[in-house]
């Protein structure tokens, strides 16, 4: 699966897409994190709570590239997941440390983060699909999410709608 959100809550928050569900097992949701460097199991109901952290985490952040506030509903199923996080998980060493335990927890924790410190400012949809990403081009005028596929993607289109004229 493609990275391009630049922070680990949006990569998460991306893996949903219109005609595909990248976390459609336990075993995709263990990957995935084992792609990004978290550690954890997955069963059935860690399937069900990463869904539910992912729509949280899409409803807090669409708003904010949108330049709108999040729903208050949406803030606090953050937060009920971050205290959850912050009281069952710990830190172990391991090439510095890690979280240990529970596999959504380092995700609740960089989401808050993120609202935290930001840079909220470089908060942005891809103008071709619903992902979400840092735009840390230095003129902040990246528009989509990868340009290797959807800004091709669209670049051909408007390249193809002029040559028809």
């Amino acid at each position: 699966m493609r990275l391009v959100g630049g922070h680990l809550a949006l990569d998460f928050a991306n893996t949903i897409e219109p005609s595909r569900e990248h976390l459609a097992a336990p075993a995709d949701l263990v990957a995935w994190g084992r792609d990004v460097g978290l550690r954890g199991d997955a069963d059935a109901s860690t399937l069900t709570r990463a869904r539910e952290l992912r729509r949280t985490v899409y409803e807090v952040f669409r708003p904010l590239a949108d330049g709108r506030e999040p729903e208050a509903d949406a803030l606090a199923a953050l937060n009920a997941f971050y205290a959850e996080a912050v009281a069952g998980a710990r830190l172990v060493p391991a090439e510095g440390f890690v979280w240990d335990g529970d596999l959504l927890a380092p995700i609740a924790v960089a989401a808050v983060d993120l609202l935290r410190t930001g840079p909220l400012d470089r908060l942005k949809v891809c103008g071709a699909c619903p992902w979400l990403f840092l735009d840390t081009s230095r003129n902040r005028s990246r528009r989509w999410c990868s340009m290797g596929e959807c800004g091709a993607r669209l670049k051909m289109r408007r390249y193809r709608a002029r040559a028809a004229r």
